[in-house]
């Protein structure tokens, strides 16, 4: 059976926010919540192509007239840098215009002060046997998964399950993901530049002989590859890849079981990277508008096969339906859907 995934075209985005959360019944479920969690994204400092705050606050609006109190949800990254507490990630977060005037909606960082505080989830799926997941969204039972999708240089994209299951996972959980990904030091290029040694929230560099040494600490989230100027530091992609994949669905499988949700993709300011990428990019394609539905798995695949030749363009090495492939082998979702075009 096919899942319904509806699809709105750019021109046509405020008034199809409202259509779709009516029309897919959404809207019924908060008669009877008094809370409901707001997954975004708020973007890294230096970037500007995150999810605007404008798309933000017109989903909030619709969803506050049923009487929920609606919360935007985040939690602390991995690496250094300003989102990596509470309190500097919120102040980013106002600077970026999410201000409680503007979004009207509060900001909760829901693994603590410093991605601290958390709860484990046992689980009895391939690669993850218990998930680390910000203490918060225990007391939320009804998600709303803004996300932005994009190209991503691990993954081939991010998406609705990469919003659900990096953004939702405390540190250690976030560690779990991409623990694989740990990368090494191509020593012909490295210039003993530092770059990389001020960038490492694990203290794991080193230099030996004016060449940069990745030690044991290393907690493989490649906040170096991103700052190295020579193209030094790298990492067996292929390996990674799939791996941080697999883990990215069990994340989503994890914490989407037993709680209602309903997911966004916004395909808007469609770039190579990440939001956690900490320069603003230039699209690879024009705005396209926005997929939505229960179904995770569905509208990401919609949203892939939308930009599908793009994206293997970029990223010619990766192969990025992995992640799709295991999301609907353990249950997630499923590939097959059905357009309903608003």
């Amino acid at each position: 059976m096919k899942s319904t995934v509806y699809f709105v075209p750019v021109s046509l985005i405020n008034d199809g926010i409202e259509k779709v959360l009516s029309l897919s019944g959404f809207l019924d479920l908060l008669a009877y919540r008094r809370k409901l969690g707001v997954k975004v994204h708020f973007g890294e400092d230096g970037n500007n192509n995150f999810l605007s705050p404008k798309i933000v606050s017109a989903v909030i609006r619709v969803v506050s007239q049923r009487g929920v109190q609606p919360v935007l949800l985040e939690t602390s990254t991995l690496y250094r840098g300003k989102r990596a507490s509470a309190k500097s990630h919120i102040e980013l977060a106002w600077n970026h215009g999410f201000r409680l005037s503007e979004v009207l909606a509060p900001i909760e960082i829901i693994d603590g002060k410093r991605g601290e505080n958390y709860y484990s989830q046992p689980a009895n799926l391939p690669t993850i046997k218990n998930a680390k997941i910000g203490r918060g969204l225990r007391k939320i039972g009804l998600l709303l998964n803004l996300a932005h999708f994009k190209g991503h240089f691990v993954t081939g994209f991010g998406g609705a399950i990469k919003n659900i299951a990096m953004g939702l996972a405390a540190k250690g959980g976030k560690l779990e993901m991409h623990s694989v990904s740990k990368p090494y030091v191509n020593q012909e290029k490295c210039q003993s530049c530092g770059e990389c040694l001020s960038a490492c929230p694990a203290d794991a560099i080193s230099f030996v002989r004016y060449v940069a040494k990745i030690g044991p600490s290393c907690q493989g989230c490649a906040s170096c590859i991103t700052v190295c100027p020579h193209g030094a530091i790298q990492i067996k992609w292929n390996e990674a890849s799939e791996m941080t994949q697999l883990k990215l669905a069990e994340y989503a499988k994890i914490i989407l079981e037993n709680r209602q949700a309903f997911h966004f993709n916004f395909m808007l300011n469609l770039t190579p990277n990440c939001d956690c990428y900490p320069n603003t990019e230039k699209p690879f394609l024009p705005d396209i508008g926005f997929f939505a539905g229960y179904d995770p798995v569905a509208i990401e695949q919609a949203a892939y096969d939308k930009v599908k030749a793009e994206l293997k363009e970029i990223y010619p090495y990766l192969n990025p339906e992995i992640v799709l492939e295991h999301a609907e082998k353990i249950g997630l979702g499923n590939r097959n859907y059905q357009i309903v075009e608003i």
